[in-house]
């Protein structure tokens, strides 16, 4: 028995149709994925230009400070600290994240008004974690206490400065009679 003459174009041009819409359908999906493809590899660009500048930015001061922690180092870096941080706060308000200004304005404020040890190392150590954040690591787990205590070479024989790094800053300016000269709405 032959089937009808309708029903064989039909079970001829069905699978045609059905191999024509997937091609055109595969082919709109390919250039959706290459458009993808592509705003991801602009993306990543931008990415790597705004670190690259990130990294111009927070590289002489974060020296600086680190020279200024070793003591073969310290004079050199004292003397060119002032020249460093003025450059450094030219740019830190463009490129810098929130809580890296935030940081480093407690830091600055409290470098002027002659903080105890205690707190400016304290506060050079929240600054030192808001850069890890926002060059390289926002869900870092490191503490205060990693981020400069690696530089205090007696630390074991100073509780009182691992208590600093790790107590809420509000009560170590409490325990060092410190008066701040900034609010602290978002300190820790």
């Amino acid at each position: 028995m032959t089937l009808p003459l309708w029903l064989q174009i039909v079970a001829l041009v069905t699978p045609a149709a059905v191999a024509i819409f997937s091609a055109i359908w595969a082919s709109r999906s390919a250039r959706r994925a290459q458009r993808a493809e592509h705003e991801s590899a602009r993306l990543r660009a931008l990415e790597d230009r705004v670190a690259q500048k990130k990294y111009e930015l927070y590289q002489p001061l974060l020296q600086t400070l680190g020279d200024i922690l070793t003591p073969s180092r310290n004079a050199a870096a004292t003397k060119q600290l002032e020249d460093v941080i003025a450059d450094f706060q030219t740019f830190v308000t463009v490129w810098g994240s929130d809580e890296v200004v935030e940081a480093f304005y407690r830091y600055r404020a409290a470098a002027n008004s002659s903080p105890p040890t205690l707190v400016i190392m304290r506060l050079m150590a929240d600054f030192l974690v808001a850069v890890r954040r926002d060059v390289a690591w926002p869900d870092t787990r490191i503490l205060n206490l990693h981020a400069i205590g690696m530089r205090i070479n007696d630390l074991s024989e100073h509780p009182e400065m691992v208590e600093a790094l790790a107590m809420p800053l509000h009560e170590l300016f409490d325990r060092e009679n410190w008066s701040a000269p900034f609010d602290l709405p978002r300190a820790r």
